[in-house]
């Protein structure tokens, strides 16, 4: 596809879905959630790979810390270089987790990073997987991105399970490539692009997120 093919849409809508699940744009009345959230998650389940803000959110900042990464979210959708959502249970609109496609870079990259994680008590029930797969759907159908990389460590075994079973080509381990938790992690890369995604749409869709 031509270059021109591949640019920044004139709108943006706030949400996508399947039949289980909605991706939604943060709001900031998601304070109080989203800080009790990590705060029943953190230490237990997220702290290893969790970049090093997210300890302050979780452990001391409470609900002032949660505002201001949503206030922060928010402008980075806004100008184009971050699109953040909470993953949210269609049924009830309890959160469950987030996912962001982040450091979009536009020009001849058209590309972005796709990162996620889901509260312990929602574990295990394939939000993850399904998010991945709107999230895919968002970057290339709405923001026709070209390339969506996903960043893993190579001990962070639940979400290499997910870039597995979605199929995700592998591309190699950056060397100390994340700093997560308190150290430099080894990381495996894994990568899609337009033309992969526009040949697996519906095998994705119809296997990990369905429609209503």
């Amino acid at each position: 596809m031509p270059l021109d093919a591949f640019g920044p849409p004139e709108r943006v809508p706030k949400q996508i879905g399947s039949a289980r699940i909605v991706l939604r744009q943060y709001r900031t009345q998601d304070a109080d959630a989203l800080a009790e959230l990590l705060s029943v998650s953190y230490q237990t389940h997220l702290a290893p790979w969790s970049p090093p803000s997210m300890e302050q959110e979780a452990t001391s900042g409470g609900r002032r810390a949660a505002r201001e990464h949503l206030l922060i979210a928010l402008d980075k959708w806004e100008d184009g270089s971050d699109y953040r959502f909470f993953i949210t249970l269609r049924e009830t609109g309890e959160i469950v987790g987030q996912i962001g496609i982040t450091q979009i870079i536009r020009g001849v990259s058209q590309s972005s990073f796709i990162g996620y994680w889901i509260g312990l008590p929602y574990i295990r029930h394939g939000y993850a997987t399904e998010s991945v797969v709107l999230a895919m759907e968002f970057a290339f159908d709405i923001l026709k991105l070209h390339r969506i990389s996903l960043w893993i460590s190579v001990d962070n075994e639940y979400s290499l399970r997910i870039a597995r079973k979605l199929g995700l080509r592998f591309e190699g381990i950056a060397v100390r490539g994340l700093f997560l938790g308190d150290h430099w992690h080894d990381t495996q890369i894994f990568a899609i692009t337009a033309e992969e995604w526009s040949e697996r749409k519906a095998e994705l869709k119809a296997t990990f997120a369905p429609g209503n």
